[in-house]
């Protein structure tokens, strides 16, 4: 029997080119053999026809002729080769042929019929027998006891669907005979075409997680991308920040140095002025001088008009006037222009607006989702993603402290619009039910015809036409109230309408019963029911985005917002008319006005104004 080591030398009988066995071996003339495709194609692809193996150069292309002894001495190593493969020793782990004795074979089949394993010698007969042709033959296996009826000592050959296990035709008669029995090879068929079409959908979703990995991958390097560039321009916008305010600083040291400059000329102009009558003075002394020396009474006479100086004049200006000159008060005194105090005062002005945009700035990236996922998620993903946003998140407390620590105004009630059943406290902040009949005389005079007559509300004091606004009042004390606020126009009215005028919030406490009502414009929410009572209320606007919020301060929640809001409005032509002829300046910009109320008649109603409660 051969066997691997009885061989040739395999070397022998491979190309160099294809290191595989020879197919139409042919030899060049320095001796060398190749397979006729492989060298045609090498010289194919080179400039010089030489052998690959020596270098040997060839002038023209040699003919190339099949070594037909040599091409049969391949193709016999070729069936030995393929013969030892099959007669190879079993290794510990393979399934060894049943038949062999002593050292045995590698089975290459089993048979379900014989129950048992042959190699390739030993096989032959199932391949030549018409008889034992009929046998099935699967590959090798080792458990084939497993696949015997240990009762009966049968083949399994069906399947019980009732107990899901193999059985044998015996086994029909005895412990399955009231159940139906099925093929193993029908079930073995549509068990893998369930597993094929399970390996199918393993597949399509590897395909599409595989996408989905490429598309977060591309979205993430995306973002990246975009995270630099925001990142770029933001350095490049804090860079000519800082360039501006370095500008400033230059501007401003020129013009300390440009008076400080203008300061020195005027004093060095006083100060030559200063020694010219200086120079004079001792002139002048000097020649009277002389004269005191002599005792001649003629000659003092004599040059008395030119030395006699009286005794009243006074003027400041004069060569010997004793005061101080006027100019020197108007020195430049550095002890008294303290610009390094106006610049700290400044700059802490800036340096704290500054802080506050930053801080609302940050929160608002931190809040935000700055990564977009590559595609929508599908229904499934969708469910899952939000029930369990539904669990993990809760709505930050930081929105609100910081519209408290950055937006925070002082508001104080305006006693003049106060219907006549409200009384305004002396301070601004407390609005009651009123009760004293003096109060509600002066009431009546409704000056300057700014009152709410009908309904029962106020208005504040305090207006605003840009930027955000926040304040805070105390409901707790009332059990009708209204907050919110309206246009300017709303003092034109004789009876306005509070939603065609402003945006407002308003709550009714029954003793068994919470809820609010708010409305905007002509649109109507209807009823709201709060979890809890409101106590303190507080009221944000951003007149730039359109909004205007009301919060739970307690709760630290939002109660209902309004967005959208139109803040400016169209001048009638005959008030821009006007306007040009006085030169004014003419906005439609909309003053906006707090407004407050009280429902009820309750003397113990009563609505606060509270300092906004900042977060420590």
């Amino acid at each position: 029997m051969a066997s691997v080591n009885s061989l040739p030398c395999e070397e022998q009988f491979l190309c160099s080119i294809c290191l595989d066995a020879f197919t139409e071996p042919v030899s060049t003339p320095c001796g060398h053999n190749y397979c006729k495709t492989c060298i045609t194609g090498y010289w194919a692809s080179s400039d010089l026809t030489q052998c690959p193996l020596c270098k040997e150069k060839f002038h023209h292309r040699p003919e190339l002729q099949v070594n037909t002894e040599f091409r049969d001495m391949v193709e016999h190593f070729k069936k030995m080769r393929v013969r030892s493969e099959d007669e190879v020793l079993a290794k510990p782990g393979e399934v060894s042929c049943d038949v062999c004795h002593g050292l045995k074979l590698k089975a290459q089949k089993t048979c379900l019929v014989c129950l048992a394993s042959y190699c390739q010698p030993h096989l032959e007969p199932h391949q030549r027998v018409p008889t034992l042709k009929k046998h099935k033959l699967i590959d090798p296996v080792s458990n084939l006891e497993d696949r015997v009826c240990k009762r009966h000592d049968k083949m399994f050959e069906l399947f019980c669907p009732t107990d899901q296990t193999c059985v044998c035709f015996m086994c029909l008669k005895d412990n399955h005979a009231t159940h139906k029995a099925i093929p193993l090879e029908h079930v073995f068929r549509e068990r893998k075409a369930h597993l094929e079409n399970v390996t199918s959908e393993m597949k399509m979703i590897e395909v599409t997680k595989t996408r989905s990995i490429k598309e977060i991958r591309y979205s993430v390097e995306q973002n990246r991308k975009e995270s630099e560039k925001e990142i770029q321009d933001i350095n490049e916008i804090f860079a000519a920040l800082v360039a501006s305010l370095q500008r400033s600083r230059v501007n401003l040291i020129e013009l300390i140095q440009e008076k400080r400059e203008a300061a020195k000329e005027k004093a060095e102009d006083h100060v030559a002025q200063l020694k010219q009558e200086v120079d004079e003075l001792r002139r002048r002394r000097s020649k009277i001088e002389q004269v005191l020396q002599t005792e001649d009474d003629f000659h003092l006479l004599q040059n008395w008009p030119s030395l006699y100086f009286p005794s009243h004049n006074k003027d400041p200006f004069h060569l010997l006037s004793c005061s101080t000159p006027p100019f020197t008060q108007d020195l430049p005194d550095s002890s008294q222009q303290s610009y390094v105090g106006m610049v700290k005062k400044a700059v802490a002005q800036m340096e704290k607006t500054l802080s506050n945009e930053m801080e609302v700035l940050i929160h608002g990236v931190r809040l935000s989702d700055g990564c977009e996922s590559a595609k929508q998620p599908d229904a499934a993903e969708k469910l899952v993603t939000d029930e369990l946003i539904k669990e993990v998140w809760n709505p930050p407390e930081d929105e609100l402290r910081m519209i408290q620590q950055c937006h925070a105004v002082d508001v104080t009630l305006d006693a003049y619009t106060a219907n006549s059943k409200l009384l305004v406290s002396e301070d601004g902040k407390q609005l009651t039910i009123q009760q004293g009949r003096m109060q509600q005389f002066f009431n009546s005079l409704n000056v300057f015809g700014r009152r709410f007559e009908y309904q029962p509300y106020v208005l504040g004091k305090e207006a605003f036409s840009s930027g955000r606004f926040y304040y805070e009042v105390r409901v707790s004390g009332s059990r009708g109230w209204l907050l919110g606020v309206v246009k300017e126009s709303i003092k034109n009215e004789f009876n306005p309408n509070l939603s065609e005028h402003g945006w407002s919030f308003s709550g009714i406490h029954f003793q068994r019963e919470d809820f609010a009502h708010s409305s905007v414009h002509s649109i109507n929410s209807g009823p709201m029911r709060l979890r809890q009572r409101p106590q303190t209320v507080g009221v944000f606007g951003d007149y730039e985005k359109g909004e205007i919020s009301f919060y739970d301060v307690d709760a630290r929640t939002l109660i209902y917002s309004y967005t959208g809001c139109v803040f400016t409005e169209t001048t009638p032509a005959l008030k821009a008319f006007l306007y040009s002829l006085t030169d004014s300046p003419l906005s439609g910009r909309l003053k906006l006005y707090p407004i407050f109320g009280i429902f009820g008649e309750e003397p113990d109603n009563v609505l606060v104004i509270t300092p906004v409660g900042r977060a420590t």
